[in-house]
């Protein structure tokens, strides 16, 4: 879109070939206005053999890439269960007592999950974004920095939890079971 500019005498430039009192017209573009990047799609990943059989098992469906699966999945006590890898873009995600499971690092878009009992889970870093997170029993989680901006947060039972400073903005956090928990000021509205 151009924009038809008057110029005057005063305004024209001393190269310019106008005269007092002539009007030229100059193509101004129009400012560009902002728009909110592009969300761009979930990443696609196809799900491996193992996982594609233990979830026929528990839900007699079969789903070959991450976009295929439904907003909540079920896969309690699949104690074989290694690669979640493609589950991370589920939205309500139970676990618990996936007694081999231990990389967790692919969940960081699911919105609730449930890890509770899963021994092996140590490191937790990468699911600060989930909304809800249960992890009852994972004894070998030991660092809970990362959580911070979870809004609901069961420690239950997580004996190896030292410092909860990093938690005093979890809505909603219980830290019941966790003995090794000395300090709770930061936290003053947990339940322990």
């Amino acid at each position: 879109m151009d924009i038809l500019v008057a110029s005057s005498p005063a305004s024209s430039s001393s190269s310019s070939s106008s005269s007092p009192g002539n009007t030229s017209t100059t193509s101004v573009s129009p400012v560009p206005t902002r728009t909110a990047p592009a969300k761009s799609a979930p990443l696609v990943v196809p799900i491996s053999a193992a996982t594609r059989a233990m979830i026929w098992d528990k839900t007699g469906e079969q789903y070959l890439t991450s976009a295929d699966l439904p907003a909540c999945l079920d896969l309690t006590s699949c104690h074989d269960l290694l690669d979640v890898s493609a589950l991370g873009q589920v939205h309500t995600l139970n676990l618990s007592c996936c007694s081999q499971l231990a990389d967790v690092s692919a969940l960081g878009g699911v919105r609730e999950l449930i890890l509770l009992g899963c021994t092996r889970v140590t490191d937790v870093s990468a699911l600060g974004a989930v909304r809800k997170l249960d992890l009852s029993y994972c004894i070998g989680v030991t660092d809970v920095s990362a959580l911070g901006g979870v809004g609901t947060l069961i420690l239950r039972g997580c004996t190896r939890v030292v410092d909860v400073s990093a938690l005093g903005g979890v809505r909603e956090l219980d830290l019941r079971g966790c003995s090794a928990v000395r300090d709770f000021s930061a936290v003053p509205h947990a339940l322990r």
